[in-house]
């Protein structure tokens, strides 16, 4: 069974009605985006004091924002979770240590065309890998398939090297393409807050994987 992260823009305009009602999922991602890792710009911190207060969920911060250091400094107390990207700016292992000095989990996350060996050298130091599977920016993007491959090549290095880091897909996630993703976790966001009944689409994901087995 999958777990299942809501994920929500950090948005000034964000309102937190827009989960109010909904159940069974697993963490509350949220994405902050810099308007210069990517173009869009998604950057109200605020959105993380509400959400941890208002829903107790375990929060998995996912930065697209080329300093992570200086958003990471103004929310790890609001967090569990800290995600930074491999093609982000600084020092990689720099990051780590300060996330994992400040006794948070840390996750690196790297995007559709971007190969699983530039990680490879944290493998053993980090909690999560999160493989987009849509180029990062806007949601209701198509699931890239080819991102599959990362995640076979991953299991196997888990099983071969008794690693514990945990396995995150995000965008473009659905019922239907989640049959097909064994990963430990399903990120979405369209599929889930713009369905009309988003608590069925939550069950759907988190057991359509074992449903085809």
């Amino acid at each position: 069974m999958k777990k299942v992260a809501i994920s929500i823009h950090a948005a000034e305009d964000f309102n937190p009605k827009i989960i109010e009602g909904l159940h069974g999922f697993d963490f509350i991602h949220i994405d902050v985006m810099d308007g210069l890792f990517v173009n869009n710009l998604n950057k109200n911190l605020n959105v993380f004091r509400v959400l941890e207060k208002k829903y107790r969920k375990p929060i998995i911060a996912h930065l697209m924002v080329k300093n992570p250091l200086k958003y990471f400094e103004k929310i790890y107390k609001l967090i569990d979770i800290f995600v930074f990207h491999i093609e982000s700016e600084g020092d990689k292992g720099r990051i780590i240590e300060e996330v994992k000095n400040k006794n948070k989990k840390v996750g690196i996350a790297l995007n559709p065309d971007t190969q699983i060996s530039e990680i490879l050298q944290f493998i053993n130091k980090i909690d999560l890998v999160l493989i987009m599977s849509v180029h990062p920016g806007w949601s209701g993007q198509k699931f890239i398939t080819k991102v599959l491959d990362k995640i076979s090549f991953l299991l196997t290095l888990k099983r071969k090297n008794k690693l514990t880091f945990l396995i995150d897909i995000d965008g473009g996630v659905n019922p239907e393409n989640a049959k097909f993703i064994n990963s430990d976790i399903l990120s979405s966001a369209s599929a889930i807050l713009k369905a009309q009944n988003p608590n069925f689409i939550i069950q759907s994901l988190r057991h359509a994987y074992e449903h085809t087995k």
